[in-house]
């Protein structure tokens, strides 16, 4: 004995989808009851999001050329973030003022900060300094560390800082 099934038109790609998984589930005996089988449930992924560092963030830094005063002003855009910065060594007064830039990653925010030529004020204004450093961002406060350089007074090492949000 033969059978025969007629198959419906379907005027959407959706309804002939819905339709060709229903006559698998049928050819395949699914469709309740028994099977062998079992099925695990997708967990959906779980991803932090990234810290939000907007805002201005001002503390202490510290590192082979003495310690310091820091502040930086920054803006965030997904997982990216830039702004001002402006240093200041406590035991000179003398000034510098630049850029930051870095990435947010969770609450790992790597940054760099460059402050260039006229950066500085008065007898450092031809001198430039680079760093680079990772640090870790809380909605209150971000701490670091950093190393680089400066055209002046040569390797910046052993950099410490703490920002609290302001």
């Amino acid at each position: 004995m033969e059978i025969t099934r007629t198959v419906p038109r379907f005027a959407s790609a959706g309804s002939a989808l819905a339709a060709i998984a229903l006559m698998s589930a049928v050819a395949c005996g699914g469709g309740g009851g028994g099977g062998g089988g079992t099925t695990t449930p997708t967990q959906p992924s779980q991803t932090s999001s990234p810290a939000n560092v907007t805002g201005t963030w001002s503390g202490s830094a510290s590192d082979s050329s003495g310690p310091g005063q820091m502040s930086w002003q920054l803006t965030q855009t997904s997982t990216s973030f830039s702004g001002t910065v402006t240093i200041t060594d406590t035991s000179t007064g003398v000034t510098g003022r630049g850029t930051v830039s870095g990435t947010v990653s969770g609450s790992s925010i790597p940054f760099s900060i460059s402050i260039p030529a006229g950066g500085f004020g008065s007898p450092y204004a031809s001198c430039t300094a680079s760093v680079s450093g990772s640090g870790q961002a809380s909605s209150s406060t971000i701490t670091g560390t950093y190393s680089g350089s400066s055209s002046c007074s040569g390797a910046i090492a052993s950099g410490q800082l703490t920002l609290n949000k302001q």
